[in-house]
């Protein structure tokens, strides 16, 4: 079967390569700097100022510990795309997907600019813009993907996909070296530390916004919805090709077990991104420009690690090479947890490890999946794919706020993570395919 990366001319596929790169470029900085290291500690600061006497908070009415606002406001921001990322996966079928990525981008990188209006106590603020932003990204990211079997043949997904992820990583390296400078010096510039965050957050927003516009232009000529389709496709229809797309799945076992998998140990991969700079402040007694520093580390290693298990993913398949990299997170968690207060140190190390497989391990998930489904239904896949990573990607750092609120205790709540992951190591030996080869379905 002929892909449909090859029915457009060279010059205009290898332009939309470097588009689609472009977006991980854009987009990625969210992650990194707001997600991970300043909006995290910058939320629990407000709604601890802003909490009662006990500690708690009332948002309509109801009770949470003002340290556990930013885990269950992150674990709210996931598990409300469940509404959004199917309508958004069949609307590519529909419109033509620069359309649908340029309202996703311009809404999650408008909210990320708004963020420079959370004052010291607007938590309540914080939560929704963070939510607002986080679920138009998943949208964009969902649309994006699809664009993968239209831009790159089965057998450049894969170096394809880790490029992609590389280029993300780089780019938020290079925003956290700008975040950290301007947060390290906020007091010769004339700012507080709130203003010198709020700053970083609305730089994201910008920067997001920008490279988004430059991605969606160079991916012109991609992208278009077949003819006639428009007609076919609705809000309501979009769920039912959803659902006719999971019964498909019965079909193909192997798949079936990988997004169990999948569905498993990125939870665990998820609450590490969005608490690991709680984590550190909290519980580590780490300064955050300590964390910046630690965080920065692990984006040039992520360039690297994910280019490295590209390779290797060439070399021994992708499913063992994901397997060890989930294998390898189990052994960070155990480190983090045992590591003393106030090691910066040991923090570090541990970054570094973190960071050579963390982006291996979403580009290979994508592209592992790919070759576990039909080739002319990648794009219906994909969607479903990201459906799970995005929608049901909660329960990780809903777990890490239930165990935290119970016992009180960070360490703990971190721990909680090794369940996901091991649980998801497990569920890719058992489903593991006998060859990627015969996995592949023409």
């Amino acid at each position: 079967m002929t892909s449909p990366a090859t029915t457009v001319p060279e010059r205009i596929a290898r332009r939309g390569q470097w588009g689609w790169y472009g977006y991980d470029w854009a987009n990625s900085v969210f992650t990194t700097s707001v997600t991970s290291v300043f909006f995290g500690p910058y939320l629990t600061d407000a709604a601890e100022r802003a909490a009662g006497a006990d500690g708690f908070l009332h948002p309509l009415g109801i009770p949470i510990a003002a340290q556990s606002f930013f885990p269950y406001v992150a674990g709210l921001s996931v598990f409300l795309q469940i509404f959004v990322l199917p309508t958004a996966a069949a609307l590519t079928t529909r419109y033509h997907r620069g359309l649908l990525l340029a309202v996703f981008s311009i809404s999650g990188a408008t909210a990320a600019t708004a963020m420079v209006a959370v004052g010291e106590t607007d938590y309540a603020l914080g939560g929704v813009l963070f939510v607002l932003a986080t679920i138009a990204l998943g949208g964009s990211i969902t649309v994006c993907n699809t664009y993968l079997p239209l831009i790159a043949p089965p057998e450049r997904q894969d170096r394809v996909s880790a490029e992609a992820s590389a280029a993300g990583f780089l780019s938020a390296g290079i925003m956290l070296v700008a975040n950290l400078i301007v947060y390290s010096n906020h007091e010769a510039l004339g700012l507080t530390e709130s203003q010198a965050v709020r700053i970083v957050l609305l730089t994201v927003g910008l920067w997001w916004l920008v490279f988004s516009a430059v991605s969606i232009w160079m991916l012109r000529g991609h992208g278009s919805p077949a003819v006639g389709a428009s007609s076919q496709v609705g809000r309501v229809r979009s769920y039912r090709m959803l659902f006719a797309a999971l019964r498909d799945l019965r079909q193909h076992p192997a798949a079936v077990w990988f997004l169990v998998a999948f569905l498993l140990f990125f939870n665990g991969v998820q609450a590490v991104t969005a608490l690991v700079g709680t984590y550190a402040v909290e519980a580590l007694e780490l300064d955050l420009d300590q964390v910046i520093i630690a965080v920065l580390v692990v984006q040039f290693a992520a360039v690297i690690g994910t280019a490295g298990l590209g390779r290797l993913a060439e070399r021994y398949g992708g499913h063992p090479v994901l397997l060890a990299s989930v294998l390898f997170w189990c052994v960070v968690i155990v480190v983090g947890a045992l590591l003393p207060a106030g090691s910066f140190s040991g923090f570090m190390m541990l970054c570094v490890s973190a960071g050579l497989v963390v982006g291996g391990t979403y580009a290979l998930s994508r592209s592992v999946f790919i070759r576990l489904v039909p080739r002319d239904r990648v794009p219906e896949y994909i969607g479903i794919f990201e459906t799970v990573n995005r929608c049901l990607g909660f329960i990780g750092p809903a777990a890490f706020g239930v165990v935290l609120q119970q016992t009180g205790s960070y360490r703990a709540a971190w721990l909680s993570i090794l369940v996901f992951l091991l649980t998801g190591a497990v569920a890719l030996i058992v489903g593991r395919p006998r060859s990627e080869r015969t996995a592949r379905h023409v």
